[in-house]
Parts: C-alpha cells; structure tokens; sequence
C-alpha cells in the first residue's frame, strides 16, 4: 500500500547569494559530540531577489567537527540592507567532504528575522546550498515555498 504526502510537496525558488568573509578557526576543545570551534564572520555581501545588502562584522559560525569527518555548523550573523533596515539570519546545516575531498555537501536551514517592512522574510524558511573558498562562503538562497 503506497501513502500519498498529506500535504503540499514543498518546491524552491531561488532568491540570491550571500557571500561571507570569515576569520580563521578558533579552537575550543573537544567535548562530548566532538570537537567545537568557532569561526568569526567578519563582513560579506547579500545580493539577489531577496535583497542586497552587507554582512556586518561581528556574527560567527559555532561548528562541531565530528569523528565521520562531517562538520555540524550553526552560524548567526546581522545584515544591513541597502535601505538601512537590519536584519539578523540563523544558518544552520552541516558540512562534509569526500575522502579525496574533491565533492563537498554543505547545505544550510536558514531563517530571517527582519523589520516589519520585510514580513515575507520572517514567514518563510530558507535553504542554502554552500561553498567555501578559502575565507570566502558562498552560500546560494532558496525560499521554500
């Protein structure tokens, strides 16, 4: 017997990139679920449908590196959109690469909470498909609609 899905299959529409600056690792030691580390978020930039705007500095990405290699991350950080309102963003997924680290897997949640003249933004749930280059994240939006 198949079931059908009780609601809606949610779909995506893509909505802008982020790019984020970030510092160097800082470690802070292994706990129980692996070892933590935080990574300071230190300016960027958001364009696209979504809107465009800077990353402010001052955010930082909380990440656990656990024993199968994969990378926990819960990054929160402000942006300042180009008509001044700022707006804060949650991001949090994980991270992993093949063996001879030629694919990577980084996706992120993301939620939004912005001035009552962006109400969309707070009503919706965001994904991210991610990429790091050095100290550069570039993180692809998608509004799940």
């Amino acid at each position: 017997m198949s079931s059908q899905p009780a609601a809606e299959i949610p779909g995506l529409t893509y909505v802008g990139q982020l790019k984020v600056q970030v510092a160097a690792p800082v470690d802070l030691g292994i706990a129980q679920d692996g070892r933590r580390r935080m990574v300071a978020i230190l300016g960027g930039t958001l364009e696209g449908e979504i809107g465009s705007g800077e990353v402010l500095p001052g955010g930082a990405d909380w990440q656990t590196l656990h024993d199968d290699g994969s990378v926990s991350v819960d990054a929160q950080y402000a942006i300042r959109l180009a008509r001044g309102d700022v707006m804060t963003i949650r991001s949090t997924g994980v991270r992993t690469e093949s063996p001879d680290g030629s694919a990577v897997y980084f996706r992120t949640g993301i939620t939004f909470s912005a001035a009552v003249t962006r109400p969309e933004l707070n009503r919706h749930l965001f994904v991210s498909s991610g990429s790091r280059d050095g100290s550069l994240v570039s993180l692809d939006l998608y509004r799940v609609d």
